[in-house]
């Protein structure tokens, strides 16, 4: 068959080595009058000089490095000019690679069809070599070696992992595919676009890893059946050293999702999901489940062979959360979850200056914070409602309902925390845990719940929820006990000076304090308490066989 097709006119030699065709491709053929296929053409470097006495392989598109070397008949040199000539190839289709030792530059063109009675013209210039550095995601242990080729051509390199990590140098300008033996594995990995005088990254999901936990959603032995429908609960799951390799699991990389599953076996839409913590000692995610039925039960997944990525609605402003802090971020307290409105930065209660004093304590879930007469936690910008805001932290005339968990160091009258003249939680030696609210209808004055002192103790943790509706109703909870607490009124002049949302007043620690314009009913408080106990929550994650 004869044909003329896209000749480069490199220099009128290169134009000289097969007449009759042009064009501004590197690639050219016409009808060979030997009888048998012949590649030809002429290598410049980037500077415009030939590359003279490089090595040029027309390698077969089955040929791997590893498994040889290439025969002689496939490998030539270009002469003074850069001129090279290959004659007596098979048919097939190859790759033309050609390396420049004194400039140390690369070219490489793949899939060159060669058939029968054709010259094929390649020529092109040779550009500065690139490299890949490959981030293995999974426990390569440091100094592990590995063999790397590029299927159909001449290139193999031995590396060494540091770090997870592997460095493969002076590779040509093109898109690759690589193969890599390691550990008695093969990986092929395409398409990695290699750049002129670049390190390109990229992750190698070697070896591909799952792992599967399951959390049944049956209440503990000797608790009371839910009393009502509960949907988009935002739940904790923990892995720990108890339940997992967790010291393996917080090296991994890749993608956590949780379903929900029937007792039919039907799995629900994915969850959304978000860590709070993550390290070699536990990992805390966070789960809303759409709906909660005790015969199901919540799936965590593992799989390195996803991007890893995570929702951020798992505590909805549409669900009415005003505020999260789960306190789990170190000298930076501004962990508001979701919506972010009203990050909190720890200050000098004096002053009013923030400080960065690492007040980081063992919590209920993850880290708490501890605090004492000198400093507090203030929540920016939340003094005035804000009508761009989805929510604000102002709850006048509204539903209110906050949950979190303290430690106080003694039992003498302290704040908890408050909001100026709005809302207040306090702790009183002869009343427990008393709620302020403020409240401005027909008239002004100031509403106030106390807990009672049964159940509490200094030094230890104590949960704490109560929810007020605009009915009125109101629901308080110490622990898992229900308080009938009895509404005390009193006067107040309706006159109110705006300030943000402050906690501290007191010696102790506080965890995982949630705030919003919501009414939580008996089920939902419950559920909460179990999920967030320090020991023996619910439900308990365990790795399924």
């Amino acid at each position: 068959m004869k044909f003329c097709k896209n000749i480069l006119a490199v220099s009128i030699a290169s134009a000289a080595i097969f007449g009759g065709c042009s064009s501004d491709s590197h690639i050219a053929g016409n009808s060979a009058e030997t009888g048998s296929p012949e590649l030809a053409g002429i290598f410049l470097l980037d500077n415009g000089k030939p590359a003279a006495f490089a090595r040029v392989h027309c390698v077969p598109s089955d040929f791997d490095a590893a498994s040889g070397e290439l025969p002689a008949a496939y490998t030539t040199e270009t002469d003074s000019t850069g001129y090279y000539s290959l004659d007596s190839i098979p048919a097939g289709t190859y790759a033309v690679e050609t390396f420049h030792e004194e400039s140390g530059k690369r070219f490489l063109v793949q899939n060159v069809s060669i058939t029968e009675d054709d010259s094929i013209a390649v020529s092109d210039t040779l550009r500065a070599p690139g490299s890949v550095e490959i981030a293995f995601n999974s426990l390569i242990e440091d100094g592990t070696s590995a063999v790397v080729t590029i299927p159909g051509t001449t290139i193999l390199r031995k590396v060494i992992v540091h770090g997870q990590k592997a460095i493969i140098d002076s590779l040509p300008t093109d898109t690759l595919g690589l193969r890599i033996y390691i550990e008695n594995d093969t990986l092929d990995y395409g398409d990695v676009f290699v750049k002129s005088d670049t390190t390109v990254q990229t992750l190698i999901n070697y070896p591909h890893i799952e792992y599967t936990f399951v959390a049944p959603l049956a209440l503990p032995e000797g608790k009371d059946t839910l009393s009502s429908f509960v949907s988009d609960i935002p739940l904790a799951l923990r892995l720990t050293a108890g339940n997992s390799d967790i010291d393996t699991l917080a090296r991994l990389q890749g993608r956590w999702e949780v379903v929900r599953i029937s007792k039919e076996g039907k799995r629900s839409k994915k969850l959304p999901i978000v860590n709070s913590v993550f390290d070699a000692k536990e990992a805390i995610f966070w789960v809303s489940v759409d709906s909660l039925n005790v015969s199901d039960s919540l799936e965590l997944s593992f799989n390195n062979a996803l991007e890893s990525g995570y929702a951020h609605d798992v505590f909805p402003t549409n669900r009415s959360y005003s505020l999260v802090y789960h306190f789990d971020s170190e000298t930076d307290i501004k962990d508001d979850a979701e919506k972010g409105y009203f990050h909190g930065s720890l200050s000098a209660t004096e002053t009013g200056t923030e400080t960065v004093e690492n007040r980081n304590a063992d919590g209920v879930l993850g880290t708490s914070i501890t605090l004492d007469a000198t400093t507090s936690i203030i929540a920016t910008n939340s003094a005035k409602a804000d009508s761009t805001r989805k929510v604000n932290l102002s709850f006048d005339g509204k539903q209110f309902c906050f949950s979190l968990w303290v430690n106080l160091e003694t039992l003498k009258q302290q704040t908890i925390f408050e909001k100026n003249d709005e809302y207040a939680l306090r702790y009183n030696p002869d009343q427990g845990f008393v709620v302020e609210f403020y409240a401005t209808d027909t008239v002004s004055y100031k509403q106030t719940w106390a807990s009672g002192t049964k159940g509490i103790e200094a030094g230890k943790w104590t949960f704490i929820a109560f929810s007020k509706h605009s009915i009125p109703q109101t629901n308080y909870f110490i622990n898992g006990t229900k308080i009938e607490a009895e509404e005390t009124r009193s006067d107040w002049d309706g006159n109110r000076e705006f300030a943000d949302f402050k906690i501290g007043g007191f010696n102790g620690k506080i965890d995982e304090l949630m705030l919003g314009s919501a009414f939580r009913d008996d089920s939902w408080t419950r559920l909460t308490y179990l999920n967030q106990k320090p020991e023996n929550s619910w439900p308990k994650l365990s790795a399924r066989k």
